[in-house]
């Protein structure tokens, strides 16, 4: 095997070692979005449980406001509701806020999955783009050896001194 087939076969091994490249990128980027949406199911878990929290908050205010009122001995109506009211409804925004702030914080790391699953893809076809352009460097070297331009050199009959004439 000379100069120019040992170039092709690296040129070959080249190849073949950018494609498994852009595979191995892809399997890490799959394990990343996965571990991404596990990150988001988790956001999401979150949210019931801060949701279920607001609740049992809000009922327990409204009981307490219900309790205090009938304790002093006043109905539930005029200043007493208002308050009620007021603090319910505060209490339900502050809810509505803690919602809306997760499902951005969900949504956001649903994107992230997304882009580094995609950027797996381009890793594999960026490996497959890296051989394709090692096949052709390496052909081109093939083609441009000596032997295929013509610029070979042909050895010439070597000189010998005088004295070795007679034993050639």
């Amino acid at each position: 095997m000379g100069m120019t087939g040992l170039m092709a076969g690296m040129a070959v091994g080249q190849a073949g070692l950018s494609i498994a490249g852009g595979y191995a990128q892809k399997r890490e980027a799959e394990y990343n979005a996965a571990l991404l949406r596990q990150q988001s199911g988790m956001v999401g878990e979150q949210q019931k449980l801060e949701a279920m929290r607001y609740d049992r908050a809000i009922r327990r205010a409204e009981g307490q406001t219900v309790a205090r009122t009938a304790a002093s001995g006043l109905e539930l109506s005029g200043s007493p509701m208002a308050i009620m009211i007021d603090t319910i409804t505060q209490m339900e925004l502050d809810k509505a806020i803690g919602q809306y702030n997760l499902e951005v914080q969900k949504t956001y790391i649903h994107g992230q999955a997304r882009q580094t699953q995609m950027a797996g893809r381009r890793a594999v076809q960026a490996g497959y783009t890296g051989a394709f352009s090692s096949l052709l460097q390496g052909g081109k070297q093939f083609l441009d050896a000596p032997a295929f331009t013509g610029k070979a050199t042909i050895p010439k009959e070597r000189s010998y001194p005088a004295w070795t004439a007679k034993y050639r």
